[in-house]
């Protein structure tokens, strides 16, 4: 019963925040010096980097040019927008992820009424009630990522790992330049994920008649080919589904988003 109950208010508030698009903005992209600093804003909004709903920054992690995963020096949780700071100290390449581990979700009826609980197949066993029906498990993850780049670009923090969905980057995030191709291959435990569609945004939306956003959908190797036309600052939004069974679920739903920046020609 406790289960059922933290399972509603988690339900409740969380729905104003499933339907926004979750992104991290580092405050830079590429930097050159030595011990520099960088900040990063968290929000879950409608419209592209216009912050709308604080999310807790519990799940910000920033990887390290060496493959090392840390937790941000310092963090804040805003109304609107929450904030963290970590320093650099090592030249390469950073990858900042707010992401936690899967959550899995057990859908059920009792007497025609909708219930759910917050376990996977095994752990719903011990909890579901004696007359439960219509049972299925749901296995769902989202991210939110960022690549920032000190001195000299390297790839060990951005490698994928072959775990869930991921963005594999053929080009260098430290290399998106106006008017040059950019290629990723989205992949799901590590193999390509074709079909996935994609949606592109950029900046400024809110100054703009038209949203001018792209979408993409991955070929059978799961790449995506992307020349924009303008400089600036742009999210990457990706979502996948499936009928996967698993000994823990029934199907999986997974969603990444990717803000990147792209330089002067």
């Amino acid at each position: 019963m406790k289960k059922l109950l933290l399972a509603a208010i988690f339900t409740l508030s969380s729905q104003s925040v499933l339907a926004h698009t979750l992104w991290v903005m580092p405050s830079h992209f590429v930097l050159s010096g030595e011990d520099t600093w960088i900040s990063v804003d968290v929000s879950a909004a409608n419209m592209t980097f216009v912050a709308d709903k604080g999310v807790s920054p519990d799940s910000l992690r920033i990887i390290f040019p060496d493959g090392q995963s840390q937790p941000f020096a310092q963090q804040y949780q805003g109304k609107r927008k929450s904030q963290a700071d970590h320093q650099l100290v090592a030249d390469g390449t950073y990858l900042i992820e707010n992401g936690g581990a899967p959550r899995y979700f057990t859908l059920f009826e009792v007497n025609g009424e909708r219930k759910r609980i917050m376990a996977d197949k095994k752990a719903a066993m011990s909890e579901l009630p004696k007359h439960a029906t219509k049972i299925t498990t749901s296995r769902s993850q989202s991210k939110a990522l960022a690549v920032v780049t000190v001195n000299a670009p390297n790839r060990k923090a951005i490698t994928p790992k072959g775990e869930g969905f991921e963005v594999n980057f053929v080009t260098h995030p430290a290399d998106y330049v106006a008017e040059d191709a950019i290629q990723w291959q989205l992949l799901i435990e590590g193999k390509p994920a074709a079909g996935v569609k994609v949606e592109l945004s950029r900046e400024g939306e809110l100054y703009r008649n038209n949203a001018a956003r792209v979408t993409l959908e991955s070929d059978t190797e799961g790449k995506l080919q992307f020349t924009p036309e303008h400089a600036g600052r742009y999210l990457l939004e990706a979502s996948y589904q499936a009928n996967t069974v698993t000994a823990l679920a029934d199907n999986e739903r997974a969603s990444l988003t990717l803000t990147f920046e792209v330089g002067v020609p």
